[in-house]
């Protein structure tokens, strides 16, 4: 039997969110070759060639008239997510069949097996397989590094919607210029918008967490147009996820809200916060059930930082550990994912 591994590169827009391609680095970890890469929106209904074996996790899906998957992939499906914009053409009758044949069906999230359960299928909550990623990248080396990777900080109204909030982040952008402009260089962005942008976010992040921690990090945005372009093939966009997950890996702590890296973090056993957004869209908040409480969670309100985690300013040595709860999820993943391998 061949190996096959499901990648993403077609999505709603022409922005690579690398965080899929983590998810497949979790899958591609447990298999001893990969003979195959299928793309999920568009390979998986129309691949008739040799049979493959395939690890089926991830989000699912824009286009689901191309599923189900065609009858020679052999599916384990483990940390599956089934997202609103789906449906309900993802959970037609046809697709239901599919799924039966095939259960149980590991889900990444409590939503998506409740409404596979809805359905009369046997499903039940895995987690995510990044929780896995500890068991090939694991590292006992540390660089002493901070990793700040699209935390949620002041939208694009702040100007027009808080003229007195913009007046005095203008006066702290003139106060603490040079810090403003280190962080902007390293995040590649230009312009006065972008300085204006990140001295909101410092000037909120610092009231939380060590200003020279915050200015001194290094800032990585895993969802954006110049990945596509930096990293054209499926092997690049692999090869640059996994770059990102040994930095992860080796890294001091990180601060973010993208939960492919916050979940990756937890696998590896790097301190992590995970800021959320209060009041965000079902499209987005669907993916957590049974996840959020897996993190140390702060709360973005749309201006400031809420629920704090402790009153003292957090640093390298003073960052909150991780809970434990993700290791029994992350072990039952690695037996399940074995087993599939070794049949």
């Amino acid at each position: 039997m061949k190996n096959g591994l499901m990648v993403v590169s077609t999505g709603v827009d022409n922005k690579i969110n690398i965080g899929d391609y983590i998810q497949a680095l979790a899958a591609k970890q447990f298999l001893p070759s990969v003979d195959v890469m299928l793309e999920r929106e568009t390979d998986l209904k129309d691949y008739h060639n040799n049979p493959v074996r395939m690890i089926m996790n991830g989000w699912y899906m824009n286009h689901p008239e191309n599923w189900p998957p065609s009858e020679q992939i052999k599916p384990l499906f483990v940390a599956l997510h089934i997202n609103k914009c789906g449906l309900p053409n993802f959970l037609n009758q046809k697709s239901i069949n599919y799924f039966k044949k095939h259960q149980p069906i590991g889900c990444r999230d409590t939503n998506s097996a409740n409404l596979l359960q809805s359905k009369g299928v046997d499903a039940y909550f895995t987690g995510c397989l990044t929780l896995t990623l500890g068991y090939k990248y694991h590292s006992k080396k540390k660089n002493g590094k901070v990793y700040i990777v699209e935390p949620y900080s002041a939208n694009a109204g702040l100007m027009a919607n808080h003229k007195i909030i913009a007046l005095k982040t203008f006066t702290y952008l003139l106060l603490h210029y040079f810090s403003i402009k280190k962080i902007t260089l390293k995040k590649q962005e230009h312009g006065l918008k972008s300085m204006f942008y990140n001295a909101y976010f410092l000037k909120e992040y610092s009231k939380v967490f060590d200003y020279k921690m915050l200015v001194n990090a290094e800032y990585i945005n895993q969802y954006n147009d110049n990945i596509q372009k930096e990293y054209p093939s499926q092997e690049d966009k692999l090869n640059y996820a996994e770059t990102l997950i040994q930095k992860y890996a080796e890294a001091a702590c990180v601060i973010t809200s993208r939960i492919h890296c916050a979940l990756p973090c937890l696998g590896l056993e790097t301190p992590v916060i995970f800021v959320q957004l209060k009041g965000d869209s079902e499209y987005s908040t669907a993916r957590f059930g049974g996840l959020i409480n897996l993190f140390n969670v702060m709360t973005w309100n749309g201006l400031h930082l809420e629920n704090i985690i402790t009153r003292s300013k957090i640093n390298i040595s003073t960052f909150p550990k991780n809970k434990n709860d993700w290791k029994s999820l992350a072990t039952n993943l690695i037996t399940v994912c074995k087993a599939f391998v070794n049949q």
